[in-house]
């Protein structure tokens, strides 16, 4: 069944991303470069608003010779290309850098993919208790990454609102929520334990985590997060959520902050093997295929509703021309 879907949905999304794709493709972008991913070909930054999209932290293709030019902490304007398959930089001019350089704390390590079983790795709550996520075995697992102290209301509080919203739909299911945050220094177990209590979280239902600096650095790691201190925007790192199955292996990853909570907690309950919405679950794979499809313009919207707002448009284009032609017709006849 989820594999119907899924192609369903990435046939919808490819018709939607044709008929969505923006006639002119090219923008101009100021940015900040967080990582640079040599054996890629590829940047991390985190850029202004632009083709609109709201700031945010993307992955973006860059040519070589001006990839080995780029380090963390570059502030640089750019072209840029959202028609090919992955977003590209083209016409790159560093303007400056971050002050004082960049603290990198990405470590060489396996990166974690979907399929994969999850790590080991020990952690703390915001209990103080130890905990691995072999201890959430028989329940499926919402993972996001967060910070306390984030200012952006589209990046970390997003997340949490939207983890809010997940454990009351998901009541009654067996799942666990669990936020590690980007921040070990700062974000004792007494932090998260408060932060917590601002989105209601039930400890023994949604888990805020912390633990030694180059524990959280190394596991964020494994799953493509890159992060750093810049005195502006506070700490700077990519998005991403992951959900994980009741036998502890990653099912899905999802690359924005701004995913919708009703289609997360379909997919979720689809996981655990509990009644689902099926449309929801459709919106869910048809969201992601199109973001694939159209890169993260598309990230955080509803799918299922914009498809059909453009079948909509679709048909009332061919309703008018129907008329048309039928008044032309019966004139001429």
């Amino acid at each position: 069944m989820k594999r119907l879907l899924a192609a369903v949905s990435a046939l919808a999304a490819a018709i939607l991303a044709f008929a969505t794709q923006p006639a002119v493709a090219a923008e101009h972008v100021h940015g900040l470069v967080v990582s640079v991913l040599t054996a890629e070909g590829e940047a991390v930054v985190r850029h202004d608003a632009v083709a609109g999209m709201p700031a945010m932290t993307m992955v973006f293709q860059v040519p070589a010779g001006v990839l080995a030019r780029l380090h963390p902490g570059d502030r640089i304007d750019a072209g840029t290309d959202f028609s090919a398959d992955e977003p590209r930089l083209d016409d790159i001019r560093v303007t400056g850098g971050v002050a004082g350089g960049v603290a990198r704390v990405v470590h060489d390590v396996q990166p974690l993919k979907v399929g994969d079983v999850m790590p080991q790795t020990q952690f703390f709550d915001q209990l103080s208790r130890g905990f691995s996520f072999t201890d959430f075995r028989g329940e499926t697992v919402v993972l996001a990454f967060i910070y306390t102290r984030c200012k952006d209301p589209r990046m970390c509080p997003l997340v949490s609102a939207n983890f809010h919203m997940l454990q009351r739909k998901l009541a009654g299911v067996p799942a666990h929520l669990v936020e590690i945050t980007l921040d070990p220094a700062y974000d004792t177990p007494q932090v998260l334990a408060d932060y917590g209590r601002r989105f209601d979280a039930d400890p023994a239902r949604w888990t805020l985590a912390t633990g030694p600096e180059n524990v959280v650095n190394d596991f964020a790691a494994r799953f493509g997060i890159a992060v750093f201190a810049d005195p502006q925007a506070g700490l700077i790192h990519a998005e991403r959520t992951a959900i994980i199955d009741r036998n502890g292996q990653i099912v899905d990853l999802l690359d924005a902050a701004a995913w919708n909570p009703d289609d997360v907690a379909a997919e979720v309950r689809s996981v655990s093997e509990v009644p689902s919405n099926l449309f929801a679950r459709i919106d869910y794979e048809l969201s992601k295929a199109s973001a694939a499809l159209c890169g993260n313009s598309l990230s955080g919207y509803s799918g299922l509703l914009d498809l059909a707002i453009v079948a909509a448009i679709f048909a009332g284009a061919c309703s008018i021309l129907y008329f048309c032609a039928r008044k032309i017709f019966v004139e001429e006849a």
